[in-house]
């Protein structure tokens, strides 16, 4: 009877793993590095059903414009064998997802941003079926889309001959016999203003001035998009025209931007987080490329350097600022 009355002994409580994603970006400031692409991020997970703090855990880093703290983010994500890292833009001369697969072959790896060649940087074996931990979203369109840039440039300020590449000098070396046909028929010519970190913003448009530049094609690299209000003031201040690829750049008074939505890059890859946490395989899901492109101008910006934006361009433009 005693026997009856002694107490089931207590079951061990069931505590249900909360996986954790890294956020890792090549440059950014913290707590939000790159936040363009990690605010709306965050913003659809939660749509999705993922909480950071609830049901999800959500780490931010940055490797501040330096491949040795990116490599050593990597390193310590993969040891803690986090869930998934979702990686941002570049660092240096290097992709992040690129240094990000270095450090692991095992944990789904999603990237975002311009400057990502995944087949030919060895990060998947097809645009179709990736077949490893990586996939994502590149914006790197080839070097055609940099004419096609250049050609509404040349619509906006016609007198225009000599254009600086504010940018990598990696990135300029290896396009420029591409675009020498498509700059003939422009009548242009095309020059670097080498840009890796910060710093070599002041000494890149020295170097537009000194070589007498007309105007500035902002390359599509991680870097620029970062630091787009310090382009901004120093073309301003140099009175250079300047078309960037974000419409984010004309909304910080650039005059004009040809490009894609960073946004609509966030929104696909919370989808693929959200698929890869439910099961699914990264090497199962394609890496996408864009194909919705975008024109903003800014008429102020315009006014300001004397010019008069055609109408032609301005009933093809997505967004207005005047």
């Amino acid at each position: 009877a005693c026997a009856a009355l002694l107490p089931f002994p207590a079951m061990p409580q069931k505590t249900l793993k909360v996986p954790v994603l890294a956020i890792v970006s090549g440059h950014g400031a913290q707590p939000q590095p790159g936040i363009a692409l990690v605010s709306p991020l965050q913003q659809r997970l939660l749509e999705l059903g993922w909480e950071d703090g609830r049901n999800l855990r959500i780490e931010r880093h940055t490797a501040e414009g330096r491949p040795e703290r990116a490599r050593a983010i990597f390193a310590d994500v993969a040891a803690r064998s986090v869930d998934i890292i979702y990686t941002v833009g570049t660092v240096g001369a290097h992709v992040m997802a690129e240094l990000a697969q270095r450090a692991t072959r095992s944990i789904p790896i999603v990237f975002n941003g311009g400057g990502i060649d995944p087949v030919g940087q060895g990060l998947v074996a097809s645009l179709a079926r990736p077949g490893g931990n990586v996939t994502g979203f590149s914006i790197s369109l080839g070097p055609d889309f940099a004419l096609k840039r250049l050609e509404l440039m040349k619509q906006i300020v016609p007198g225009i001959k000599r254009v600086a590449a504010l940018g990598p000098g990696a990135h300029f070396a290896a396009n420029i016999e591409h675009w020498r046909d498509g700059l003939d028929k422009l009548g242009l010519s095309l020059f670097p203003a080498p840009v890796e970190i910060e710093d070599d913003y002041e000494r890149a448009f020295a170097t537009a001035m000194r070589e007498r530049a007309d105007a500035v094609l902002v390359v599509n690299v991680s870097v620029n998009f970062t630091h787009r209000s310090r382009i901004v003031a120093l073309a301003a201040r140099h009175r250079l025209p300047a078309e960037y690829f974000f419409r984010e750049a004309v909304e910080a008074g650039g005059l004009a931007a040809y490009g894609v939505d960073v946004r609509d890059l966030a929104h696909g890859a919370a989808g693929y987080i959200d698929r890869i946490l439910r099961g699914a395989k990264p090497g199962d899901l394609p890496v996408q490329l864009p194909t919705k492109f975008e024109l903003s101008i800014n008429l102020k910006t315009a006014k300001a350097l004397g010019l008069k934006v055609p109408q032609s361009i301005l009933l093809r433009a997505d967004r207005v600022i005047e």
